[in-house]
């Protein structure tokens, strides 16, 4: 509890705040990485599925690529192992290249959190059809994984 002008000001901590790490080494393979996905699901509001996906993220007139490393209805996890990091401030616009879909899916998203060179983005501004479509290709992503453990 912090005080402010004599008025006590509660705080809270996400439990698994302390559980994620700040930074990975750069020599792991892919199969040791730390993902997003292995963290208790306290704090998350949708299903999260693993993607591999192009997006744009643009921040403060810079525009850079990345690749989506895993995907929800209300966030995304991006991958910037190959590429530039974009600023992390305020509000970005992402495009998210969802294959299936005819345009891309435009969204304004603001920082959630880091793990190493994973940097997940939660949506605050996406059309209610974009979100459909985002739900509609996650269940058929499941649905094919399903079937291939069939």
């Amino acid at each position: 509890m912090a005080w402010e002008e004599g008025l006590p000001v509660l705080t809270f901590k996400a439990p698994e705040a302390r559980l994620m790490p700040q930074s990975q080494p750069e020599h792991l393979e892919d199969a040791e990485r730390i993902t997003l996905t292995e963290f208790p699901d306290m704090r998350r509001l949708g299903v999260r599925t693993p993607m591999a996906f192009g997006v744009y993220v643009t921040s403060h007139g810079k525009r850079v690529r990345a690749r989506a490393a895993e995907l929800s209805t209300t966030g995304v996890v991006l991958d910037f192992r190959h590429s530039e990091e974009c600023s992390t401030d305020g509000l970005v616009t992402l495009e998210l290249f969802v294959p299936g879909q005819p345009r891309p899916i435009r969204t304004a998203a603001r920082f959630a959190r880091r793990v190493g060179k994973l940097l997940a983005f939660e949506f605050m501004i996406i059309g209610r059809d974009d979100r459909l479509s985002l739900a509609e290709h996650i269940d058929h992503v499941h649905a094919a994984r399903i079937e291939r453990l069939k």
